[in-house]
């Protein structure tokens, strides 16, 4: 029993964005919704491609959006490519969706607050910092914190974008606005009595020096979120890109990607609903960041990103009671050329079939969303 790749999809590519951090969802026609975070890619006005383009990387852009187009039961596209409504301020990031028992279609991510270079340096002359700043010369981003939105016509219409809660425990920086709202990134569930839960990654937590965990519950299908009150963390290891899974059977796992761990894959697991989670363990699993889908018969397919040679994407058929590490891994893709490779999300097609769709550059430099089909055992 295991996966057998059937072929590799172009969804979208365009020499003039950079697109990456791609979602699908299968939604109750069969069709999929794809969505992915896109920004104009420059490169193109040179009318050339060079070696450095392979490791370019954009994730920084003040007019980075959430850009979506939906699919057929075959994965051909049956509209133009759409953009979710702006943020007024800030730049989107992150294109997670998720689709609820009602029928309601949730988007969410995070912000980055765009700071012109001039401002930038009297932020700087005058001792406030916080931000990130793609060149030491040029512009600045500050964490804007996570949010949500959603559609009850499955993507026609949206609504604004709403901010998680604030830990009043994050550093003030003295903007006198107090952004950092944990970055939400990975998949959310849904629990038997219709409550929602998502995760993110927050930094400057007092007292603690690396990224930790946050978690997000919502009684009301996604309309507001409670923040919950306790911390996921380890001492000297950062916690980032969490995402949720109602696995094993009764219990929920959180995958992180991390920091100060070589790569490495750590979990937790509540067996309270969500209530408390146990300590954060190492698994000997490298990815970038990781996805885990649960299929109906309760295995568990863990799809990630994998930046090293060979470079792509990778993937394991976890079984119930077996651990992660002993699954056999499944090679995706090997063929990407640059390290800016990977956030795949998985789906599962009506008729069985898993797409994995995932952000790789082609042979001349250019970010696009490709995806694999496979069949499964």
């Amino acid at each position: 029993m295991g996966l057998r790749i059937q072929e590799h999809r172009i969804l979208y590519r365009d020499e003039r964005f950079f697109a990456a951090f791609p979602c699908v969802v299968t939604l109750p026609d069969g069709g999929v919704i794809l969505s992915f975070r896109r920004a104009p890619d420059h490169r193109w006005m040179l009318g050339e491609h060079r070696d450095e383009h392979f490791d370019s990387v954009d994730h920084l852009h003040f007019r980075s959006h959430i850009a979506c187009v939906k699919l057929d039961e075959t994965l051909a596209p049956t509209q133009p490519v759409k953009i979710l409504p702006p943020h007024a301020e800030a730049a989107d990031q992150d294109a997670n969706m998720f689709l609820t028992s009602t029928g309601r279609l949730i988007q969410y991510g995070f912000l980055w607050y765009p700071v012109p270079t001039a401002d930038a340096n009297r932020l700087m002359d005058h001792g406030l910092l916080g931000f990130r700043r793609p060149s030491e010369d040029g512009e600045a981003y500050l964490n804007w914190g996570g949010y949500t939105r959603f559609s009850d016509d499955l993507g026609a219409s949206w609504s604004d974008h709403q901010m998680v809660p604030v830990d009043d425990k994050t550093f003030d920086f003295g903007y006198g606005h107090r952004p950092g709202g944990a970055a939400l990134r990975g998949r959310m569930i849904e629990q038997g009595d219709g409550t929602l839960m998502v995760a993110g990654y927050q930094g400057r937590l007092e007292g603690r020096p690396y990224t930790a965990l946050r978690v997000f519950k919502s009684l009301d299908m996604g309309a507001s979120w409670q923040l919950h009150p306790d911390v996921v963390a380890m001492d000297d290891i950062g916690l980032q890109e969490p995402a949720l899974a109602p696995w094993p059977a009764g219990a929920i796992s959180v995958f992180n990607r991390t920091s100060e761990n070589d790569d490495r894959l750590v979990t937790a697991r509540s067996d309270d609903g969500g209530a408390t989670f146990g300590p954060p363990q190492t698994v000997e699993v490298k990815g970038h960041p990781y996805d885990p889908f649960v299929l109906q018969d309760g295995r568990l397919l863990l799809v990630y990103g994998y930046r090293h040679a060979p470079m792509g994407v990778r993937a394991r058929l976890v079984a119930p009671g077996q651990a992660i590490e002993d699954a056999s891994e499944v090679i995706v893709r090997d063929d990407s050329p640059s390290r800016d490779t990977g956030y795949p999300s998985a789906t599962q097609l009506a008729d069985g079939r898993i797409v994995i769709a995932y952000y790789i550059t082609d042979e001349r430099g250019i970010r696009g969303i490709e995806c694999t089909v496979l069949e499964i055992d």
